[in-house]
């Protein structure tokens, strides 16, 4: 079960990617860096020394489909704002997009893409509320131009959909802490108590489902203005989008209140959500930070050397340490009287 998070991702050398990137692509790199990575293996080519391209090795379990549609949707983004950043893929020395590659009898599927440059989001000092508008605003027309996307296989069991919850119930026995899984449980409960019953109320759509501060791009300017990283894009409520972005930016902060509020009002400036999504985003805001961290303690079991996988994990058991106290009803009223509708 799960098969991508609990087995060994790619463990390719520098010098194979090396030689994958000259077999595949007829590229010539003068300098080559591993890049931090949950599941993949990505690495970052220079060229007179300068950035240039990104070179992503699939995990062994990834399907062809899951990475054409990833392909798909930055095609579909690029064609109604050509002004967002986006990893836009190269294709090979035949002509695809998407290489197959076996080695040693397993086979990784290959993807080459153009690298963004700018710093990550999470590396920022201060997220102001200037920069939390230029977020909401940012994410909106990511949601515009997905807007009409469809994908046959767009529908798929993944614990990273915060819509399904069987992930966490399976798994919160991974938390050695009792106190701990009980924060789950009492967030999991009141979900399912507000959700259920509303489920078929709630729009859908395709969505990027990672909008995370180690995904967004921001220029010289701090101005978010790329994004990358579509492994986890699914067909999905679509109130998921904003809410995991917001799950982010509430960490290590104590005006939850006002931080949504800011980011939805600058979000709906450009793509407008329904009272009911408005109503429920804090639950789904809990659920993702409660996917966070049993996620990293189911994997940091199995890995325990990849870092990557708890690195927000302290700071989401703050917060849901916190919010475990609060009325989450009372919290989605003062969403609702704040936000602009």
């Amino acid at each position: 079960m799960y098969t991508i998070f609990n087995t060994p991702g790619p463990n390719f050398s520098d010098g194979h990617a090396i030689t994958i990137t000259k077999n595949l692509y007829n590229l010539n790199v003068s300098v080559i860096n591993a890049l931090p990575s949950d599941r993949d293996q990505n690495f970052l080519l220079y060229q007179d020394d300068k950035p240039v391209f990104i070179l992503k090795i699939s995990h062994p379990a990834e399907t062809f489909n899951v990475l054409d549609m990833q392909h798909k949707a930055i095609q579909h983004i690029y064609l109604k704002d050509d002004k967002i950043q986006l990893p836009k893929e190269v294709k090979n020395i035949d002509g695809d997009y998407i290489s197959s590659y076996k080695y040693r009898e397993v086979k990784y599927f290959i993807r080459l893409v153009e690298y963004i440059p700018g710093n990550l989001m999470k590396d920022l000092s201060n997220h102001d509320k200037s920069f939390i508008n230029m977020l909401g605003i940012f994410l909106g027309r990511i949601s515009s131009a997905l807007q009409g996307f469809e994908y046959e296989d767009s529908v798929r069991r993944f614990p990273w959909d915060i819509s399904q919850t069987d992930f966490l119930y399976n798994n919160i026995c991974s938390i050695d802490a009792r106190d701990k899984q009980i924060i789950i449980e009492q967030i999991l409960n009141k979900y399912e108590n507000k959700i259920n019953g509303i489920k078929d109320d709630l729009p859908v759509a395709i969505i990027h489902n990672d909008a995370n501060d180690h995904n967004i791009i921001v220029n010289n300017d701090n101005v978010p203005y790329g994004i990358i990283d579509f492994g986890d894009i699914i067909k999905t409520f679509r109130i998921c989008e904003p809410a995991i972005c917001i799950a982010y930016l509430l960490l290590n902060r104590d005006d939850s209140i006002q931080i949504i509020a800011e980011f939805l009002n600058a979000y709906q400036s450009i793509y407008p959500l329904t009272k009911l999504e408005i109503n429920v985003i804090i639950y789904f805001i809990c659920l993702r930070l409660c996917v966070s961290v049993t996620m990293a303690a189911y994997r940091k079991k199995i890995f325990p050397d990849n870092k990557y996988i708890r690195v927000t994990e302290n700071q989401a058991w703050d917060f849901l340490g916190k919010i475990q106290q609060v009325d989450l009803e009372y919290c989605s009223d003062q969403i609702m009287n704040t936000v602009l509708r």
